[in-house]
């Protein structure tokens, strides 16, 4: 049985006669490397196949009169982010004064899933309202190669369920995951002027004096000799 793993681009999706859905995938044949033949074989085969996004979608709430978003993320010395509100709405809460319901706009945003995917391997993504508890560590195995159907018989749920719940996670923490990312391109940027920077660690002062060579030597025994004679 031929198993073949690659990235494409979803180009079309047409609605055939008769209840039937064509999707065409496209990407450079370089890719398929070795797995032209396997993929030729297949065809009027019956396959298994999973797509999933490269990117992640989300919206963004905005308010419409500032053109600021609703919610700003601080990130810490750790890489903890941390959700904060825009200046005007923080000092209102601060001075006690009633807070004033902004006109909200949407704006649709992406990232790359894989941005999204490292935030929560590397555990920085935190529990969401509305999830399950151990949601975190349920996308993280999912990302690690845990298959679906595992994980949904421990939920009590059916695959196509996890995988909108795994999906819907990936939007909410995909601000956090963006502001996070940012965060550890800075640090990243900054780390590497310090190591051009660095001097290279010098020689030991007593080892960079010339020995004298034998000649030398023997030139200085001859003046010792003839001193003494005198």
């Amino acid at each position: 049985m031929a198993y073949i793993e690659f990235k494409g681009l979803v180009k079309k999706v047409n609605l055939k006669p008769k209840g039937v859905t064509e999707i065409v995938l496209e990407l450079p044949t370089r890719d398929l490397g070795q797995n032209v033949q396997d993929l030729s074989e297949m065809i009027d085969k019956e396959v298994e196949t999973q797509l999933e996004s490269e990117v992640i979608q989300f919206n963004v709430q905005f308010n419409a009169s500032t053109n600021r978003p609703l919610k700003n993320y601080t990130v810490d010395q750790t890489g903890i982010v941390n959700v904060t509100d825009p200046e005007p709405e923080q000092l209102e809460a601060d001075l006690g004064l009633p807070e004033e319901k902004p006109k909200i706009e949407e704006k649709p945003m992406e990232i790359k899933r894989e941005v999204v995917d490292s935030f929560i391997t590397e555990g920085m993504a935190p529990a969401i309202e509305g999830f399950p508890e151990t949601i975190a560590e349920i996308a993280k195995r999912r990302i690690e190669g845990e298959a679906y159907r595992k994980l949904a018989n421990e939920l009590n749920m059916s695959s196509g369920a996890i995988v909108d719940l795994i999906n819907k996670y990936r939007k909410e923490v995909a601000p956090l995951a963006e502001a996070w990312w940012d965060w550890k391109q800075d640090q990243a940027a900054e780390a590497e002027p310090m190591e051009e920077e660095k001097p290279s660690v010098p020689l030991d002062e007593s080892s960079e004096y010339d020995l004298p060579s034998n000649d030398q030597k023997e030139e200085d025994n001859q003046d010792e000799g003839e001193h003494g004679a005198a």
